[in-house]
């Protein structure tokens, strides 16, 4: 639980930056997200605590998204709050400081990085080759059945 809590620093963290490059990039007044900040930062809380105390090789952040899809449902009391207050930030908003982390995580480890050599470059490429055509694809189905193209 402990641990829980002291994650939740750099989720308060990163939700201030998210929250402030909504800010920058729309012009939405900073203390009008103040609810933004409160649901998002309980459905995290709830993922860290579950993950905690539920022992399965599944991440906090499937444990989020399952929470946010179970408080979203249609019968729920509390969904019109939680749709109205995270609507107000936008994704690109919030994979800003959600890359950031990444980033500087990833150059934490920087021995193991050199360990993997040529192997992550090519599976950097696979990956990432395959989302394009994959996403190409289904715009291309999507398009093709509405009839723009």
């Amino acid at each position: 639980m402990l641990k829980s809590i002291h994650d939740m620093k750099f989720v308060f963290l990163a939700l201030a930056l998210a929250i402030f490059t909504e800010t920058l990039t729309t012009g939405t007044p900073l203390f009008s997200m103040w609810d933004s900040a409160v649901a998002m930062s309980v459905i995290v809380f709830l993922a860290l605590v579950t993950k905690h105390y539920i022992n399965s090789p599944l991440p906090a952040f499937a444990y989020a998204t399952l929470i946010g899809i179970a408080i979203c449902l249609p019968d729920t009391v509390i969904r019109t709050f939680f749709l109205d207050s995270i609507g107000k930030v936008g994704f690109l908003s919030c994979c800003v400081p959600l890359l950031a982390f990444a980033g500087l995580s990833v150059g934490g480890k920087m021995e193991e990085l050199k360990k993997l050599s040529w192997k992550i470059v090519v599976l950097f490429l696979v990956v990432s080759t395959s989302c394009f055509f994959g996403a190409s694809m289904i715009a291309q189905i999507g398009f093709t059945m509405k009839g723009i193209i």
